[in-house]
């Protein structure tokens, strides 16, 4: 009887906020013996190519993905898209919009950064500097660099979490929509890591109907830093919904030690993996 395969559904280059390029990526995954790889960043499917023609070398099998960022009673949610076609015209289009509204946010963030006395447009400068799209993340590493803040973290509590002073809500599309878009690209819409958010049960349970709904069938539950209490909350969730479960490390960086690639837990008895339907 053959091995399971090592399979990671979540994971991020330097097209969004990684640090590694999509062929890099793609690399350290196999050197990390993992089978099957989906790149998945925020709102761009820019890297897929590079690293489509990596895994094709490496003899990695790739996942066309995506993590687009939605709204849901004023919070953001992230919709991971999987095994989506990367040259739908709607899904393009969506994905545009969605970068014409981070490029936007970027803007007024760092303007209000500018009001309080910090040098707004060298930071906005230094993030869009960056080869992906703009993120909080890139902003707080430029506030790193100016030597504003020693940390990242610090970054966000001084200045980006809700309630500071450079703080502007997200204007994302409707989670309903998010996932249309998926459906619309061949995807399956899986629900990244639903016990990050801090929402309480009931709201939970109401989001989790909400995207079973819109055609959501997948939900992420194990990803990187997940405890087993939440692994185990996540199964749950995905059994009494009848959602398919999904993995992913949600990798970023090398240098971040909670969410490496390769070593995923497995998903607990009495779940449906989301890969069984493609095969694997």
């Amino acid at each position: 009887m053959s091995a399971e395969p090592s399979i990671d559904l979540h994971t991020h280059s330097n097209c969004s906020d990684g640090s590694l390029t999509p062929a890099e990526l793609v690399s350290r995954a196999a050197a990390a013996d993992i089978d099957v790889l989906a790149l998945t960043d925020h709102d761009t499917i820019a890297g897929l190519t590079d690293a489509a023609a990596r895994a094709d070398e490496l003899g990695l099998r790739l996942v066309t993905g995506v993590e687009i960022s939605a709204g849901w009673h004023a919070q953001a949610i992230h919709v991971l898209g999987l095994w989506i076609d990367p040259a739908n015209p709607a899904l393009r289009r969506a994905l545009a919009a969605q970068a014409e509204l981070r490029s936007l946010r970027m803007r007024r963030i760092c303007a209000r950064l500018s009001a309080v006395g910090l040098p707004g447009e060298r930071l906005l400068a230094a993030v869009e500097a960056n080869p992906g799209l703009p993120t909080r993340s890139h902003l707080a590493a430029a506030l790193v660099a100016e030597g504003i803040v020693s940390r990242t973290d610090e970054a966000f509590r001084k200045y980006l979490r809700r309630g500071r002073a450079a703080h502007i809500a997200a204007e994302w599309p409707a989670l309903a929509t998010v996932v249309g878009w998926i459906r619309e690209a061949g995807g399956i819409a899986s629900l990244a890591h639903p016990a990050r958010y801090a929402i309480s049960a009931g709201a939970r349970r109401q989001l989790l109907a909400e995207f079973a709904a819109a055609g959501g069938t997948a939900i992420e539950v194990v990803t990187g830093a997940n405890a087993a209490h939440h692994v185990e909350a996540c199964a749950q969730w995905a059994i009494k919904s009848g959602f398919t479960a999904s993995v992913g490390s949600d990798f970023h960086h090398p240098q971040h030690a909670w969410n490496p690639l390769g070593r995923l837990a497995k998903l607990p008895p009495g779940v449906t993996p989301v890969w069984r339907s493609h095969g694997l």
